[in-house]
């Protein structure tokens, strides 16, 4: 019996104006770490939105776990993370209010056992700074908890270490690389040192 792909894709097609950033894009993906590279303006931010469903594909179907996307959307994003390159959290919360805020949307009790990536990123000391305070790279690694904490399944991540201090880069290398034996995460990237230290697979746009 074959295994259900944690990720399908199938005749993926999405343009803007006259410009075709993909048409008939094919691909699926199990467990293991995954790098979207290519040029600038190739689509790989766009990609991530529509596997995340905050932007709907013109023609073709994604599958999480599955469940596809358009039919069944929240079975799908009940299976799915997804990191932005940018903060979407407000200025006045701190990081334990996003975090927490993050938690009850998502109905679990994912950061009651957050605590080891926390600190794995080094976020411990800012829990309760307001993110008006923060770094670019204090809110990229907030980013990254909300995405990686909890269970689910497929974690899409936009550029995820622009920014972030080497050490925070170094943990987040080797957490993908531990985790990539039970969930895929599949990741934008012009970072040659994070394909490498992570053992990810490359997926070619453009």
């Amino acid at each position: 019996m074959t295994a259900i792909p944690l990720l399908a894709v199938d005749g993926l097609a999405m343009r803007f104006g006259a410009q075709h950033l993909f048409n008939g894009l094919d691909f699926t993906a199990g467990p293991g770490a995954v790098a979207l590279v290519g040029p600038n303006g190739t689509g790989k931010s766009t990609l991530l939105t529509l596997l995340a469903g905050i932007t709907t594909p013109q023609a073709g179907t994604i599958r999480i776990a599955g469940h596809a996307l358009t039919q069944a959307p929240r079975e799908a994003k009940q299976r799915l993370a997804y990191v932005p390159d940018e903060s979407v959290a407000y200025d006045f919360m701190t990081g334990a209010q996003f975090l927490g805020m993050v938690d009850a949307l998502r109905g679990t009790r994912d950061l009651a056992h957050a605590a080891p990536l926390i600190a794995g990123l080094g976020l411990t000391a800012h829990m309760g700074k307001r993110f008006a305070a923060m770094s670019l790279g204090t809110r990229k690694k907030f980013m990254l908890a909300a995405g990686l904490m909890g269970d689910a399944p497929v974690v899409l991540m936009d550029e995820p270490t622009n920014g972030i201090d080497a050490a925070a880069k170094a943990w987040l290398a080797e957490l993908i690389r531990q985790q990539g034996a039970s969930r895929l995460l599949l990741f934008s990237t012009h970072d040659n040192e994070l394909i490498e230290a992570t053992g990810a697979r490359l997926l070619h746009l453009g």
